[in-house]
């Protein structure tokens, strides 16, 4: 039963992390912000 809700707690979080992502790259001002937050999005730990 464990397994099964931290499994959903891991998606909860990685759902969590794609929209503050998304949300980044929709405020970021430049280009090259867009690509450090793409740099930083792509070199995050996965679960």
């Amino acid at each position: 039963m464990s397994s099964m809700i931290d499994r959903i707690r891991q998606r909860r979080q990685v759902h969590r992390q794609n929209r503050a992502i998304d949300r980044a790259m929709q405020s970021a001002m430049t280009p090259s912000m867009r690509d450090e937050i793409a740099i930083f999005a792509q070199r995050r730990q996965p679960f």
